[in-house]
């Protein structure tokens, strides 16, 4: 399993994850997993990681040992954004 794989905390406890396609947009079904870290854990081949915060997502994967090498933040992508449009500070998306 390589390229992007977009990962959620499911709000009934667990993790949501899906391959992405090149366009970024879900390439499969999206699979509901118990335990985040075995999510990312199985999924030696994953290029990087997509998620909505690192803040609320890395902890729980930590916690466990399980290291990610590289990830897309996107709260960090929009800020970073919004900065560089000159609307540092106005509320994200996310």
């Amino acid at each position: 399993m390589t390229g992007h794989w977009a990962l959620a905390p499911a709000e009934e406890g667990g993790v949501d994850v899906v391959r992405l396609g090149p366009d970024g947009l879900p390439d499969g079904p999206v699979r509901r997993e118990a335990d985040p870290a075995e999510a990312v854990r199985s999924r030696p081949g994953v290029t990087r990681w997509v998620w909505r915060s690192t803040a609320e997502v890395y902890p729980l994967l930590l916690a466990t040992g399980v290291r990610v090498q590289r990830c897309h933040d996107i709260e960090v992508a929009e800020t970073l954004l919004l900065g560089h449009e000159g609307r540092y500070g106005e509320p994200r998306s996310a």
